[in-house]
């Protein structure tokens, strides 16, 4: 065999364990999602969401995907890799919309941005690529009471 056929195959099986990785981690993630917000609590779900981060941690963090969902009380983030979760009450919420880019990144797509007060009375923001955008924005401003 070639080097070249060799380094094909090589790269071919590391993807394919690297998508098995993810695939395992994200139905665990989902499983101990469910736990604490049940299917019927969920109003939205999007189950491999893009984090594009915080305003409030600048440009130099780690993006990821996660499981985004918003129920009757609250936004939730629980990102897969590394593992982290970001909760925002809906009554913090102060907007929630669309932007081309966050932080500096784009994905050459509009994607949701929402806009909050943080615990400390801070404000801050955080954007994700999600499915059904628009659905994304208007549950939010709905749920929130916003106009």
């Amino acid at each position: 065999m070639t080097t070249a056929l060799v380094s094909v195959l090589g790269a071919a099986v590391l993807i394919a364990a690297l998508m098995v990785f993810i695939r395992r981690r994200l139905s665990r993630a989902m499983e101990e999602v469910t736990l604490v917000y049940p299917e019927y609590s969920r109003l939205l779900t999007a189950p491999m969401a893009n984090f594009f981060g915080l305003r409030s941690a600048g440009m130099k963090q780690v993006r990821g995907n996660g499981i985004l969902l918003l129920t009757a009380d609250r936004l939730y983030f629980r990102m897969l890799l590394p593992r982290r979760e970001l909760t925002i009450p809906l009554d913090a919420v102060t907007s929630a919309g669309t932007v081309g880019s966050f932080l500096g990144r784009t994905k050459g797509r509009d994607l949701l941005e929402v806009d909050f007060t943080d615990e400390g009375g801070s404000e801050d923001s955080a954007a994700w690529l999600v499915g059904d955008l628009q659905e994304w924005v208007n549950g939010i401003r709905r749920s929130a009471n916003l106009s």
